[in-house]
């Protein structure tokens, strides 16, 4: 890539930025980059959380959660965690919340890309985006009037 296509690319990604989701809320960001660092903060604990494999699942006779290479996650002691919780917890096991990571950075990018352009031929992807952020309703960055 040139230098000129890099400060072209840069521009446009600035222009998306200003055009999509513009209001700053009460904490000094857009919704746009609430959601992005809420990512970026998932990932982060998604990968420290890995000691071995990210793909984790139960042994319910046990109540334990191991990675799949064998190494405890959790090991159950007398009563904790319930059969309910240790399957809840191999459930979202880091390789989960990297996909969920990669999924939400391909809608931003798209609502960043659609902002860029002009393109307008899908309203709803503000408001997908909004309902995205809404997972992280109990942060305290979180902006209710994005709802």
């Amino acid at each position: 890539m040139l230098k000129g296509d890099v400060v072209r690319a840069r521009r446009l990604v600035d222009r998306a930025h200003e055009r999509c989701l513009t209001e700053v809320s009460h904490v000094g960001m857009t919704v746009v980059e609430f959601l992005e660092a809420r990512v970026a903060e998932d990932e982060l604990t998604a990968q420290a959380a890995v000691d071995g494999s990210p793909r984790w699942r139960v042994f319910y006779d046990y109540r334990d959660v191991k990675d799949s290479d064998g190494h405890y996650v959790v090991q159950a002691d007398g009563s904790y965690p319930s059969a309910e919780q240790a399957a809840h917890i191999a459930r979202h096991d880091p390789a989960r919340v990297l996909r969920e990571c990669t999924a939400i950075r391909a809608v931003i990018a798209e609502l960043l890309r659609r902002a860029a352009t002009d393109d307008d031929s899908d309203p709803y992807l503000e408001d997908l985006v909004r309902e995205l952020a809404a997972i992280y309703a109990d942060h305290p960055d979180y902006d209710a009037s994005w709802a």
